[in-house]
């Protein structure tokens, strides 16, 4: 049970509406995904290597859901900064895909965002029959038709844009509720708008969309919960965004919702690294957010679902956040678009057989700044040269992720094949994208 406020609040919510518990009902699960920002792959106690245990950031409550469910060692998130990312996470389209060209964090007064004609998974389980709701940072435009409730989301409670953005307005669906200032302390109230959401909504199905603006700069932490991390601040913070998680769990729970829920935990981008000891760690991997070696879009994903997924189980298949959309579309049963193009494949196999699931991708394409910067196919990932991005030290290169998560050593020699085959399927994805071939001039999308 997480400390402070959790503990009262959740005692008091469940004599007061009387939860019971019961069996797991039949048809499709609730969907609570739980995204934070900014964050390392090395932030998690069920995560953390290469460092002695003392040192390490704790996480018991991550750590049980982990140990309840599945973890997953090689997740990517689709872009390595937080706005397209986000979109194709709701969209389960790359970003060039669904409309960010240019990996450009959007902030007040872009004009650019989300756009309307984009079909998101909140709209979907909307149709589906569930309440969805959205809590915690935005980040994917304020123009019109592109603020949650434009994008499927029947509420939204949170922030239009990152946290260090000003000015800042918290806001309840399109209402401005108060002014934020320099350090806004928002991981508890987000997560008590969280429970009274699943509390309201404990009768039908719902998709719970919280999406933390912690640990993403400015660091802020209620005073009582300074120090408790070896990590500085930035640890107090991952430490506070358990408790929390734990009370959502906790108030799951109390509502006899457990077993009907399906439980996801991950991020959004890797650390932002050069804020240095404030930042995250991506250990064992290097680079963090803005690049795309493995430190920037690799991540933790965990996923409870008890009597579907087994516990204590790891999964190694490569997957991604283009996931959720076909996964959650499908769990709803619902209908979607003819011709619609999605980019993710459904977890439904790794949840049932997370030990011995094979990756559902012939391959996987790494974007940021509107480019295409690499391509993996099974262990091994081709980097391809973009000049523009000479400061993340990107040059052609083939590394062996299996023995060589660093992204140190080049094999290319001794892989010529490997890297044709890579080099073509990168070209083909940017002539279906319209985008530059590697190294070269922007082609026509694909007919």
């Amino acid at each position: 049970m997480p400390v402070g406020w959790s503990r009262r609040a959740l005692l008091g919510a469940a004599a007061a509406l009387g939860a019971c518990r019961g069996c797991r009902r039949p048809g499709p699960p609730n969907i609570v995904l739980v995204l934070t920002d900014d964050q390392g792959y090395n932030d998690l106690g069920c995560y953390a290597s290469g460092e002695p245990e003392e040192s390490r950031i704790r996480t018991p409550r991550l750590d049980a859901l982990a140990a309840e469910g599945v973890r997953f060692t090689d997740f990517y998130v689709a872009a390595p900064t937080c706005s397209p990312s986000r979109a194709a996470l709701l969209t389960g389209r790359y970003p060039p895909r669904c409309g960010f060209v240019e990996d450009t964090n959007l902030g007040p007064g872009d004009l650019h965002g989300l756009p309307p004609s984009e079909l998101t998974i909140a709209e979907v389980l909307r149709d589906a029959g569930y309440a969805t709701g959205c809590i915690g940072k935005w980040h994917l435009g304020t123009a019109d038709g592109m603020m949650p409730r434009a994008q499927g989301f029947d509420t939204f409670y949170g922030i239009p844009w990152s946290a260090n953005q000003k000015p800042l307005p918290l806001l309840r669906d399109d209402a401005v509720v108060r002014r934020l200032g320099d350090h806004p302390i928002l991981v508890e109230e987000f997560t008590r708008e969280a429970i009274a959401f699943v509390t309201a909504h404990r009768e039908q199905r719902f998709f719970l969309y919280l999406a933390h603006s912690a640990p993403h700069v400015p660091l802020s932490i209620e005073p009582e919960y300074r120090g408790r991390s070896a990590r500085g601040l930035y640890g107090d913070v991952v430490m506070r965004i358990d408790d929390c998680v734990g009370a959502l769990l906790d108030a799951l729970d109390a509502q006899g919702l457990r077993d009907d829920t399906l439980v996801l935990f991950t991020a959004d981008n890797g650390p932002w690294l050069q804020r240095g000891v404030r930042a995250g760690d991506p250990t064992p991997f290097r680079g963090g957010k803005g690049s795309t070696l493995e430190g920037g879009v690799r991540e933790p994903l965990i996923a409870r679902w008890p009597g579907v997924i087994p516990a204590g189980s790891v999964a190694s298949a490569l997957c991604s956040a283009l996931d959720f959309f076909p996964t959650f579309t499908a769990l709803a049963g619902a209908t979607l678009p003819a011709g619609l193009r999605l980019d993710g494949a459904p977890l439904q196999p790794i949840f049932q057989a997370p030990e011995t699931a094979t990756t559902a991708y012939d391959a996987f394409f790494y974007f940021a700044q509107g480019r295409l910067e690499a391509v993996r196919r099974d262990r091994f990932k081709l980097r391809l040269p973009v000049p523009e991005r000479a400061q993340f030290d990107i040059h052609q290169a083939l590394f062996d992720l299996a023995a060589d998560p660093r992204e140190e050593v080049d094999v290319s020699p001794a892989h010529p094949v490997v890297v044709a085959d890579l080099r073509a399927r990168a070209d083909q994805m940017s002539r279906a994208l319209g985008l530059p071939s590697a190294g070269g001039a922007a082609q026509s999308p694909a007919k």
